[in-house]
């Protein structure tokens, strides 16, 4: 959210030494410097079919359109990305442009890996004042941008109308509080007459990352926060024991959803109605378009006592490189890209960040966007997680990590709420000292 704890204190330092800068080094670049057909390489980790498709078509359109730059992407999943472009950069081959995460910004500016990208914002007028608060700060470290901010993607609330309806519940309210979501997940569990469960109200696998993303938002909404102001875990807060005692308690007191039943077993729970209700980001859209579902999204309810909802955004940086020939180059597309963001948002299921893009009829006129409104709607109280170096270390999508295991064996009922995040805080701490 723009008054977000890792927004709130960096914005208004960080951002005017920056915003400032790029005037001063505009003159360093000048626009449309470079040569005839020059060509910059972009590596990016939308392997995805349906992404990687999106983004080829879109770069096809760039590099047909005689601006004197040829883009040549290149796709590889999350983790060889990473390692593969650090050692590229190691060895003096790395690709002019990364796509990537936001909250893996920190960690490849402090290793420095990629440059900061002022004078190229500045050159080829990129206007980052199309961007809310949260993207512009998440972009900045140190005092500099370091990446052009693409889109944003927030978790969503996502039900099945015909199950709603069945179970009395009108499906043009849904639930606003976590009493009434409660509410909404009893009355759309479904037992058989020995009293089986043959369908639960909610989803909420504890592999992979979803569950971290739903606690992570309700902590925000609980008023707690991931790190204190010394920087270290302040996940054994009230506020974080609460939100993780109510999701722990859905399973094991109220019976409305079971762990086991759809993500932890690679299943599509949402499609096969094994459930009803699932919190997820924009991208699964499309998925349940093209499965002809009758759904519906809406904001994330408030189940604490404001809202708060866990996000991400994908950002292009520039790669550091011997010099800075293709920084022209780079930045032509980086602009065209970021205003022309509105077909690969679509097709893959994000948020652009710049607003003239989200307000345009070639994102509001698309058959999707009346799915997608609730996530727009929700981008005042957008949470990142913490943009700190050791990003990639602290969280994970499933690997045994302090966070991850302790999160699960919560869910699964291994360990009690407080002990867990006790355990959690400690192996936290552990990896924030090293720094």
């Amino acid at each position: 959210m723009a008054n977000d704890v890792f927004a709130k204190s960096l914005l208004t330092r960080r951002q005017a030494l920056a915003l400032g800068a790029s005037a001063a080094l505009a003159s360093a670049l000048p626009r449309g410097a470079f040569a005839a057909d020059e060509k910059v390489t972009l590596w990016h980790g939308w392997t995805g079919a349906d992404n990687t498709t999106a983004l080829n078509g879109v770069i096809d359109t760039f590099n047909k359109g005689g601006k004197g730059v040829t883009v040549e992407p290149t796709g590889y999943d999350w983790d060889t990305l990473f390692s593969k472009w650090v050692v590229s950069s190691a060895g003096g081959r790395a690709p002019d442009l990364v796509l990537f995460h936001i909250t893996e910004l920190p960690e490849f500016a402090t290793r420095k890996v990629i440059r900061p990208i002022d004078d190229v914002v500045a050159s080829s007028g990129l206007d980052l004042s199309q961007v809310p608060n949260a993207g512009r700060t998440g972009v900045t470290f140190d005092g500099k941008v370091y990446a052009a901010p693409l889109d944003v993607h927030p978790l969503g609330f996502y039900y099945n109308v015909d199950m709603v309806q069945e179970a009395g519940l009108d499906p043009a309210k849904p639930p606003k509080t976590g009493e009434e979501f409660l509410e909404w997940a009893k009355k759309l569990t479904v037992k058989d007459g020995t009293g089986k469960v043959t369908r639960y109200g909610f989803e909420l696998p504890n592999t992979w990352a979803t569950a971290r993303w739903i606690w992570f938002s309700l902590m925000y909404q609980f008023g707690g926060t991931f790190l204190d102001d010394k920087g270290l875990a302040a996940v054994d807060s009230e506020a974080s024991q609460k939100a993780l005692q109510y999701l722990v308690d859905l399973i094991n007191v109220h019976g409305v959803t079971n762990p086991e039943v759809g993500g932890n077993k690679g299943e599509d729970a949402l499609a096969s109605k094994q459930v009803a209700m699932k919190f997820i980001g924009p991208w699964e859209v499309n998925l349940r378009m093209a499965q002809k579902m009758n759904f519906m999204t809406a904001q994330l309810p408030v189940f604490g006592h404001k809202a708060a909802v866990w996000a991400n955004s994908h950002c292009m940086a520039v790669s550091k490189q011997k010099n800075d020939d293709k920084l022209a180059a780079d930045g032509t597309f980086m602009k065209w890209f970021f205003d022309n963001f509105a077909a690969p948002a679509t097709t893959v299921g994000i948020i652009p960040q710049s607003k003239a893009v989200r307000e345009s009829a070639a994102f509001t006129g698309t058959e999707q966007y009346k799915y997608f409104k609730s996530f727009v709607d929700d981008l005042p109280n957008i949470v990142y997680e913490p943009l700190i170096p050791q990003y990639l270390s602290v969280f994970s999508f499933d690997k045994p990590t302090p966070l991850v295991t302790n999160l699960q064996a919560a869910l699964s009922g291994s360990k009690p709420v407080t002990d867990a995040l006790k355990a959690m805080k400690e192996g936290l701490d552990a990896q924030l000292k090293k720094g």
